[in-house]
């Protein structure tokens, strides 16, 4: 089956997360020439309890690991019987990325080549819709005799092998190897083959489960190197590894510029709700920082509760934010930050000076021993960042790159200019209400000096005609 010694492994844990969750039992079956010339099978203690929920699916309790050897312990015995080969398991990135994570924190590094039996089984026999080890063991009828046991489960994947070998026979196999071999990084459920037609142009991807259920939307200026660097490193990025995992298509939508990718991945992030998407959501309501200056002229503070859609950008609202909690540490931060007057800013309630005041953090703007000119400067300092900016142009804009031409007119866009083949000029309206990561979008695109676009204004009844 194999010219070069293989090494099939499992293990079980206290958890998904090799960062957060240990070994509690490590077995690796070693194959040189065909024959099985090491065995090595050990409880680990993983220095904390076990889960219920693992003791139940493994039958490995705290009691059996009181005593086992710590992984440290067992370090240079696991290396040894998987160094020079090629590491084999059952989704081969979730047992490597434990390995090897707590091989580093052994001082020895591993590095090995490695092939997936799952992708092995869908390589070749790609009309079965079942590839996980149960359906496998049910599928060749493998003889077990303990589920979720690490030495059983690793021999169940080299039982599987010798007989998709007999199967297929020599060549096939091969090919199914040198196939995997070549591509280290993709995900053990993508058919091969399954970047190649994912363009290296502007776009937004989606990375869908089982279901056909979005669970990560993205976007790149260079859409199939985007995609192919998640699965680089997802055993050494938690949230990757589980990516990894978990997609088993990819789709994607090209654009005509990056801008165009930007708004696309954000209002598909909020319609679609990918589960390992955690910005871009959706707020209904959101908590604003508003100022405005006092009978004595010195800048205020207090937080509204409004409508996402009637906010407006303007120079009295100064950051929106999706909870009170948020929006009051902001207060907070810039007040100890810039020695800003707690009460002025509505964190304090009292008569007189504010308690800062006595600590000498605040130079006295809530008893006018500090003017309200200098107080302010360092109040928009303090605020440079999160201010929202008003509308810097008298009229619409229109960003155009080579095929597109994006209308926009307060921060939101409100519609597209094409060209059709008889060369008309075609205005395709957006119908999408004001929305907070749009105008970050926008202003920090605009911003960027190194994007290629030109813009220029329009006027209102340029804009109006269009819409005719």
């Amino acid at each position: 089956m194999f010219n070069e010694p293989v090494v099939y492994v499992d293990i079980e844990t206290t958890g998904g997360s090799y960062r957060s969750s240990r070994i509690i039992e490590f077995a690796a079956i070693r194959v040189e020439h065909g024959e099985v010339t090491q065995t090595y099978q050990t409880l680990i203690d993983p220095g904390s309890p076990i889960p219920y929920h693992i003791t139940k699916l493994t039958g490995i309790t705290n009691h059996d690991v009181t005593g086992a050897p710590f992984f440290e312990e067992v370090a240079a015995n696991i290396h040894e019987i998987l160094d020079g080969a090629i590491f084999i398991a059952h989704h081969v990135r979730f047992d490597f990325s434990f390995i090897k994570r707590q091989l580093e924190l052994s001082n020895i590094s591993y590095n090995p080549r490695m092939l997936c039996s799952v992708r092995m089984s869908r390589a070749l026999y790609p009309d079965h819709k079942g590839h996980g080890l149960e359906a496998i063991i049910k599928r060749f009828n493998i003889k077990t005799q303990a589920r979720h046991r690490a030495y059983d489960d690793a021999n169940a994947v080299k039982d599987f092998l010798a007989l998709a070998y007999q199967e297929h026979g020599p060549e096939l196999f091969a090919e199914a190897i040198r196939k995997q071999l070549r591509h280290q990084s993709s995900p053990p459920n993508l058919p091969s083959g399954a970047f190649d037609a994912i363009p290296n142009t502007p776009g937004v991807y989606t990375f869908s489960d089982s279901s056909g259920i979005p669970i990560y939307i993205g976007k790149s200026v260079t859409l199939r190197k985007r995609v192919m660097s998640h699965f680089s490193q997802d055993t050494a990025i938690d949230k990757e590894m589980k990516l990894s995992l978990n997609t088993h298509s990819i789709s994607f939508v090209e654009t005509a510029s990056e801008l165009e990718a930007l708004l696309l991945e954000s209002q598909m992030i909020k319609e679609q709700l990918p589960v390992y998407n955690r910005q871009l959501r959706r707020h209904s309501k959101m908590y604003v920082i508003k100022a405005s200056a006092d009978e004595r002229g010195y800048l205020t503070t207090n937080i509204d509760f409004v409508d996402t859609q009637d906010i407006t950008p303007n120079h009295s609202t100064y950051g929106a934010y999706s909870s009170r909690m948020k929006a009051r540490a902001a207060l907070q931060t810039a007040q100890k930050t810039y020695d800003l007057c707690p009460k002025l800013l509505g964190l304090e309630k009292s008569s007189g000076a504010c308690f800062s005041y006595q600590l000498h953090k605040c130079y006295g703007a809530c008893k006018q021993a500090e003017s309200a000119k200098e107080y302010n400067q360092r109040f928009e300092t303090a605020f440079a960042r999160q201010k929202m900016e008003a509308w810097p142009y008298v009229n619409p804009i229109v960003v155009s790159h080579q095929t597109s031409n994006l209308v926009i007119d307060n921060w939101n866009v409100v519609g597209e200019i094409k060209s059709d083949e008889g060369c008309e000029t075609l205005f395709k309206p957006w119908h999408h209400p004001f929305d907070l990561d749009t105008y970050k979008i926008i202003r920090a695109y605009l911003s960027n000096k190194t994007q290629n676009f030109t813009l220029r204004q329009i006027s209102h009844d340029e804009l109006q005609a269009l819409n005719c």
